[in-house]
C-alpha cells in the first residue's frame, strides 16, 4: 500500500497546514465579526477569545511544521 506509506510521511506537514489554515479562518471571522483582526488585550482574557484560539493553532502550525 504504497498510498498509506506516502500518507504516513507528509502528515506532519499536511497537520501543520491545516493549523496554520485555522488560524487564518480564525483571523478573517475576528475581523468579520468585530471589525478589528488583532486586540493584544483579549490574549489574557479569561473566556476563550478569538485571540487565544488563534495563537493555538499558530503555535500547534508551527510546532508540527518544525523539522528536527
Amino acid at each position: 500500500m504504497r498510498w498509506l506509506d506516502e500518507l504516513r510521511k507528509n502528515w506532519r506537514l499536511r497537520l501543520s497546514l491545516g493549523m496554520l489554515f485555522m488560524a487564518f479562518l480564525v483571523l478573517v471571522d475576528e475581523a468579520v465579526k468585530e471589525g478589528y483582526v488583532m486586540k493584544l488585550s483579549d490574549l489574557w482574557a479569561v473566556p476563550l477569545t478569538h485571540e487565544q484560539i488563534f495563537v493555538i493553532f499558530l503555535i500547534l502550525g508551527l510546532m508540527l511544521g518544525a523539522r528536527s
